[in-house]
């Protein structure tokens, strides 16, 4: 039956038409109920609107994810109620129809939303609240079974997620992969010394010295391959000539999973940016691959590097590096735990040292559709010429419900 929504005096007519009519029981009566909505319609004079085709399907689907954080510098300490930027809060409408056997398409527009986001919240500053909804998804795609597949609009670009991609522990809610941990805390501030240094605000954000060398959203056109033997090639062309180009694969062998993927990012237009003061050319490339063993056991390397193309400046590097175990201890879902190693350096001057440990866990949740997660982090920072820089300590605990 075709999807009508009655406008004005249709509306109450109609709703009348169903009252008197009481709830249908058989096919007969679906039928004659139809013809009555039509003849409400018709003698509506057109204030009505309908959807005049059937060939493509709606589907509305999201998540709410929030979470509670205690966070520590080292000088001082508060509580968060924020939403989690790792999977933030968002909504989806999905069209999916087919032109033929072997052509489909699928329109795609999603928008997130960045309430108390947590990757922009500090102790030292005020609540940073982002916009109720924006953009994260306008896109059409084509895809055919045996040419590939088309994107056209705002969405990932050939690199996105290829960190994610390699994850086999399933604990991303809580512990993203490769850099994108600070998506929790990227705008918390080290504090630099004692006393006097703190009260002149000598400080600096995670962020500064970390970087995921991850893809991104843009509006880009991207093709990516049909999988062969399990690779998949992706290359994306977004605004400003930015070109990004990745190979994907995922198999498995004698019930071992495995995932891998290398991508490269060529933003030439970078050459006239900068990052943390360094005139740069953005060319970056990153790799890793995760494993899952059949007793629950996986394990996930991934390693990058930004080419700065500077003179006197080392080029930034990221090691990430977890270990998982996944098993089902209840009726409620699958458990999941995992640990972490994150080292970053030389991404604001020579000589910086990041490091990040974190263990997370994730309780599946399947009557709801959810997942209650915890984690725990520890950063520490190390700068060339400059001692007594505090560790920051973040414990934070959420619950992502999809519908």
């Amino acid at each position: 039956m075709m999807t009508r929504v009655s406008l004005l005096s249709s509306t109450a007519l109609a709703a009348a038409a169903i009252v008197l009519a009481g709830a249908p029981s058989s096919a007969a009566s679906l039928d004659a109920l139809e013809k009555r909505v039509k003849a409400l319609e018709k003698a509506g004079a057109g204030r009505s609107v309908s959807r005049s085709k059937r060939t493509m399907k709606l589907t509305v689907s999201g998540h709410l994810n929030r979470m509670v954080q205690l966070v520590d510098n080292g000088v001082n300490s508060e509580f968060r109620h924020v939403t989690n930027q790792q999977s933030r809060s968002r909504v989806r409408w999905v069209g999916t129809g087919k032109l033929s056997d072997d052509i489909s398409v699928r329109t795609l527009i999603e928008f997130g939303n960045s309430d108390a986001i947590s990757s922009s919240q500090s102790i030292a500053g005020a609540e940073v609240n982002g916009a109720a909804f924006d953009t994260r998804h306008i896109d059409l795609q084509l895809t055919s079974k045996t040419m590939g597949k088309l994107y056209i609009g705002h969405g990932s670009d050939a690199a996105d997620s290829i960190q994610g991609h390699t994850d086999l522990s399933g604990t991303l809610v809580a512990l993203s992969g490769a850099g994108d941990e600070d998506l929790s805390f990227a705008d918390e501030n080290f504090v630099f010394g004692t006393g006097a240094n703190i009260a002149a605000g000598t400080s600096s954000r995670v962020d500064n010295f970390n970087d995921e060398l991850d893809g991104t959203r843009d509006d880009r056109i991207r093709y990516d391959t049909p999988s062969i033997g399990g690779f998949r090639a992706s290359i994306s062309h977004a605004n400003k000539d930015v070109v990004a180009g990745a190979i994907r694969y995922a198999g498995s062998f004698s019930g071992v999973k495995v995932k891998a993927g290398f991508a490269h990012i060529h933003n030439e237009a970078g050459a006239g940016a900068t990052v943390q003061g360094i005139a740069q050319q953005r060319n970056v490339n990153t790799g890793g691959v995760g494993i899952l063993l059949p007793m629950g056991l996986s394990f996930q390397v991934q390693v990058g590097e930004r080419d700065l193309d500077t003179v006197g400046r080392n080029d930034p590097t990221t090691q990430f590096y977890r270990i998982g175990y996944r098993f089902k201890a209840s009726e409620l879902g699958e458990t999941r735990l995992a640990a972490s190693y994150h080292n970053a350096e030389d991404y604001s001057a020579n000589g910086d040292d990041l490091e990040i440990m974190s263990v997370a866990v994730v309780q599946i949740i399947e009557p709801l559709g959810a997942e209650l997660y915890a984690s725990y982090s520890n950063l520490d920072l190390e700068r060339t010429g400059v001692v007594g820089i505090e560790d920051i300590d973040v414990v934070s605990i959420g619950m992502r419900v999809k519908f």
